[in-house]
C-alpha cells in the first residue's frame, strides 16, 4: 500500500476523534509529505501537524492519534522500522510503521502522546530559535512554506470575519415595493476595511538573526494582506532593506542584509539606542497614523543607553507598536535586557521563542 493511501486511514481516525479534517487539508498534507524526507520522524510529524491542525486546541488529540498510528525506531540510523507492540488498546485500530522509505500496516500503539514527535525528537516548529547548527536551521526552512500557507489561511479567515456584510436598507426597501412592501430579497453591502501599513524593524545581530530573518520572511509571504511594507534592519546602525526583502528567496535574507545593507556601525555591538535614534533622524517620515510598527529583537542592549524616548515619540505618530521577543519571558529584564523599559511604549509585546509562537503572534495582527 502507498504512503498516500495509508494516510487516508489516519485522516479518518482523526475525524473520529473530533479533529476536523477537510479535503483541502488532506490534499495539502499529502503534498507536504511528498516534499519532505518522511522517513525522518520530526520532518514527517511537522508536515502532518502543520497542514492538518488549524486550532491548537486539537493538538493533544492529534498527538494521541499520531502515537497510536505511526511507529518510529530512533535507534535505527538507517531509518525507522517496525517495533513489536505487546498491548493493544483498540482492536479496530491499525498502526502504520515506517521502514526504509516504505509504510506498512501493523498493530496498535497504546494511547498516549506528547507535544513533540513520538520518538523523542524535537518538533522543528516547537524548537527554540537559538539553533546550534545549520542543520537545525534547514529543518525550519523545510517546513517554512507550510507555515506561511497556514498563516495566510488564518489571515483570510480573520479578514472575512472582520468584514461582515451589512444590510443595504435603501435597496432592500425599494425592491420590496414590487411585492407589496414584503422584503423578499435582502440586499447587503460588504464593508471592506483598508489594508494596514506595516513597518518592521529587525535586530539582526548574531544572537537573534535566525529569528528576525524567519519573521521577515513570514511578513513578506503575507504581502498581499498589507497595503505597504517598509522594512529596516539594525545592529548598531540601521538601514532600509525593503528592496532586499522582496527580491530573491526571503530565506536567504541573512546573507543579503549583511552584504548589502549598512547595519554595522563603529562598535559592531548591538545598540538599540543608537539604532532607534538613527531611525528617528533618517526615516521618521515613513511613519503615519495608519502605520503599525513591528519590532523583532531581544532588547539586549549591552548595557548601553536604551533611548526609549524614541519609541515613545514613535507611538504618538503611529497606529500601533508591537514587539516580538525571541527570548522566553522568564529571561526578560535579566542582565542587559531592556524589554520592560521598551514595553511601556508598545501596544503589545509577544514572546516568540519558537516558530509556533511566532506564527500565533503574527496571526493576531
Amino acid at each position: 500500500m502507498t504512503v498516500l493511501h495509508n494516510l487516508q486511514g489516519f485522516f479518518e481516525e482523526l475525524r473520529q476523534e473530533g479533529v476536523p479534517i477537510t479535503p483541502s487539508q488532506a490534499m495539502d498534507c499529502c503534498q507536504a509529505v511528498l516534499q519532505v524526507d518522511w522517513v525522518r520522524e520530526d520532518y514527517f510529524y511537522s508536515a502532518l501537524f502543520s497542514t492538518l491542525v488549524k486550532d491548537y486546541a486539537y493538538q493533544e488529540m492529534f498527538d494521541q492519534v499520531f502515537c497510536r498510528y505511526f511507529n518510529f525506531d530512533a535507534s535505527n540510523q538507517a531509518g525507522a522500522k517496525i517495533i513489536p507492540i505487546k498491548s493493544r488498546q483498540r482492536e479496530s485500530s491499525e498502526q502504520i510503521s515506517i521502514s526504509g522509505g516504505q509504510m506498512a500496516l501493523g498493530t496498535s500503539l497504546s494511547r498516549g502522546g506528547a507535544a513533540q514527535s513520538p520518538g523523542g525528537s524535537k518538533n522543528p516548529l516547537d524548537q527554540d530559535f537559538r539553533l546550534d547548527s545549520l542543520a537545525d536551521i534547514h529543518k525550519l526552512e523545510a517546513v517554512f512554506p507550510i507555515i506561511a500557507r497556514r498563516l495566510a489561511a488564518k489571515m483570510v479567515k480573520k479578514r472575512n470575519r472582520n468584514n461582515p456584510a451589512l444590510i443595504d436598507f435603501r435597496r432592500t426597501i425599494r425592491n420590496s415595493i414590487a411585492s407589496g412592501g414584503v422584503p423578499i430579497d435582502i440586499f447587503t453591502v460588504k464593508k471592506t476595511r483598508e489594508k494596514p501599513v506595516i513597518l518592521t524593524m529587525c535586530d539582526i545581530s548574531g544572537s537573534v538573526m535566525t529569528f528576525s530573518c524567519f519573521a521577515l520572511a513570514l511578513i513578506a509571504s503575507l504581502e498581499r494582506f498589507f497595503r505597504k511594507i517598509d522594512s529596516f534592519a539594525f545592529i548598531d546602525d540601521i538601514d532600509e532593506i525593503t528592496g532586499l526583502l522582496f527580491t530573491g528567496n526571503p530565506l536567504d535574507l541573512r546573507t543579503h542584509v549583511l552584504k548589502n545593507a549598512r547595519v554595522v556601525g563603529p562598535s559592531g555591538y548591538t545598540d538599540y539606542g543608537v539604532s532607534l535614534k538613527a531611525f528617528h533622524q533618517r526615516y521618521r517620515h515613513h511613519l503615519s497614523h495608519k502605520t503599525s510598527v513591528l519590532i523583532f529583537g531581544d532588547a539586549r542592549n549591552n548595557w548601553l543607553n536604551d533611548e526609549s524616548w524614541v519609541l515613545q515619540e514613535m507611538k504618538k505618530n503611529v497606529k500601533k507598536v508591537y514587539w516580538f521577543n525571541p527570548e522566553p519571558e522568564s529571561s526578560w529584564g535579566m542582565g542587559d535586557s531592556r524589554i520592560y523599559e521598551y514595553q511601556k511604549y508598545c501596544t503589545q509585546v509577544f514572546e516568540c521563542s519558537t516558530m509556533l509562537k511566532l506564527e500565533k503572534a503574527i496571526s493576531q495582527l
